[in-house]
C-alpha cells in the first residue's frame, strides 16, 4: 500500500477531507485486522475507530522511508486491540470452556486436498470466531500475526506456558470443526 506522504501531511493537520479519504483508504486493511480479534462487527468497528484516531494523532512518527505504511497502521491496530482486550479482562466473567466429547479420529481419515478446496478465508474466519475470546486472540496473535509466545504472555499477562496452551486449544478445535464439517458422521 503506497499511501500519498501529502495526503499524511494534510491529515496529521486536521484537514478533515484528507482524514476521511485515509480512513477510506485504510478501512479493508483495519477492518480485517479488527474482524480477527472481535466476534461481533460493531465491536471491530469500535476498535478499528479507537485505532483509527490513534493513527491519526500520531501521524508525525510514521517514518515513510522505514516501514511500510500497512504493516505500521497494522501494529497499530493490534495494539489497540490488545488494550481493549485488557479493558474488558477487569469486567469479563470468567470464560466458561464448552465441553467437548473426545472422539477418536483414527477410524475417519481425512482427505486435505479436499478440505483445502472446501475451506475459504470466510469460513475460517467464522471458525476462529467460534474459540473463547482469549484463545482467539492468543491464536491470531501466535499463528497469524507471527508473535511469539513469550511477546503474547508479555501482551495479555499471561504466562508462555498459557500462551502455548491457548494455541494448542484452539487447534484442537479447530482441527475437530474441520473434520466434523468434512464429515458429519464422526
Amino acid at each position: 500500500m503506497t499511501i500519498d506522504p501529502h495526503l499524511l501531511k494534510t491529515a496529521h493537520e486536521g484537514d478533515r477531507k484528507a482524514q476521511y479519504a485515509l480512513y477510506r483508504i485504510c478501512f479493508p486493511i483495519l477492518m480485517s485486522v479488527c474482524m480477527r480479534y472481535r466476534r461481533d462487527k460493531q465491536d471491530a468497528i469500535l476498535i478499528l475507530n479507537n485505532g483509527f484516531l490513534k493513527i491519526l494523532q500520531h501521524l508525525d512518527r510514521y517514518k515513510i522511508n522505514e516501514t511500510p505504511f500497512d504493516a505500521w497502521i497494522r501494529r497499530i491496530m493490534i495494539n489497540t486491540a490488545i488494550d481493549e482486550f485488557r479493558r474488558e479482562k477487569k469486567w469479563r466473567e470468567q470464560t466458561v470452556f464448552t465441553d467437548e466429547i473426545e472422539r477418536s479420529y483414527s477410524e475417519h481419515p481425512i482427505n486435505w486436498n479436499e478440505a483445502e478446496q472446501r475451506l475459504d478465508m470466510e469460513h475460517l474466519e467464522a471458525l476462529l470466531r467460534r474459540l473463547s475470546p482469549v484463545t482467539q486472540q492468543v491464536f491470531n496473535l501466535f499463528a497469524i500475526d507471527g508473535f511469539s509466545h513469550k511477546e503474547i504472555g508479555d501482551m495479555l499477562q499471561i504466562s508462555e506456558g498459557t500462551s502455548k496452551w491457548h494455541v494448542n486449544n484452539a487447534r484442537t478445535h479447530l482441527q475437530h470443526w474441520i473434520k466434523t464439517e468434512l464429515n458429519p458422521a464422526l
